[in-house]
């Protein structure tokens, strides 16, 4: 072999055995850059999944953390709004014991105020009953009596009237409340039997109404159905010589007591005037004197 292919046979050799060592070292370097690439990605794969894992930690702990805020502001809300009710509660238990504290003392100053204007026209009452007792007890005949009788009954009822009992009549003596029947009381005269009230009450000797509905009117003037009349015999030695009637009907009196007191009035009237009718009696028969006619004498 010639001295120039050795040399060449010798350049490739050196030539090969370099690539080929080239070829193995950049093989390895690129076996060990692939792995380190590899380890890298293997890392970097560890770090996303261990930072997810902490994203996802961070992640609850934010939504456990805003829970609880949330939880906390709503356990705040609810307590504000419990105290907010119960001051409001508490102020409108005030505002009604107020009230009806003030309701209480107004109803008690009504109640006050209008037992205080009962008792004053109840003493009212019984002032004018007592003035009226005494003008009976003070009239000396008969007719003085009954005038005595029909002025008291005035006072205490809307209509009254006093009738003599004249045999089966009876005829009026003195009227109030009859309109114009009022100038001419002597108008009255009926037979008992259609003097209605008056005329039950000259017959039984003892009070009537018309408060059952089976009996009338005074017989000589009408008496609405919601209204109650009331007949009183005057009484002497036990026979009846005059009838008081009375009643409530006046055109609408806003001022008389309801239940009326008229009624016990009229009885007291009636009864105190039978007993000075009696004692007048007594007092002629005992102090014998000149005879005198009695107006409205029983016939």
């Amino acid at each position: 072999m010639a001295l120039e292919d050795r040399i060449r046979t010798s350049v490739d050799q050196a030539v090969q055995a370099l690539v080929g060592e080239f070829v193995s070292i950049h093989t390895d370097e690129s076996a060990r850059q692939q792995a380190e690439t590899a380890e890298r990605l293997r890392e970097a794969e560890r770090v996303r999944a261990e930072l997810e894992q902490r994203l996802a930690g961070t992640d609850a702990a934010i939504a456990d953390a805003v829970r609880a805020a949330v939880d906390a502001e709503r356990a705040r809300l609810t307590a504000d709004a419990q105290e907010q009710r119960r001051l409001l509660q508490e102020e409108r238990n005030t505002a009604i014991a107020e009230a009806e504290a003030r309701a209480i003392a107004a109803t008690k100053a009504s109640i006050d105020e209008a037992r205080a204007g009962e008792r004053e026209a109840e003493m009212a009452g019984f002032a004018r009953l007592v003035e009226s007792v005494r003008g009976l007890d003070g009239a000396t005949s008969l007719s003085e009596v009954l005038d005595a009788l029909a002025l008291a009954a005035a006072k205490e009822a809307a209509r009254a009237a006093v009738v003599v009992v004249k045999g089966e009549h009876v005829v009026g003596w003195r009227l109030s409340g009859f309109g114009a029947r009022d100038a001419q009381p002597k108008s009255v005269d009926l037979p008992i039997a259609e003097a209605g009230v008056i005329g039950v009450a000259a017959t039984s000797s003892r009070a009537a109404t018309t408060q059952s509905g089976q009996v009338d009117g005074p017989g000589f003037d009408h008496l609405p159905e919601d209204r109650m009349g009331l007949a009183m015999p005057v009484l002497v030695g036990g026979r009846v010589v005059a009838v008081v009637y009375a009643d409530g009907v006046n055109g609408g009196d806003g001022d008389r007591m309801v239940p009326a007191p008229w009624p016990e009035a009229i009885e007291i009237l009636a009864r105190h005037a039978g007993r000075c009718l009696e004692a007048l009696t007594v007092q002629k028969v005992a102090v014998p004197g000149p005879a005198r006619p009695v107006p409205g004498a029983v016939g």
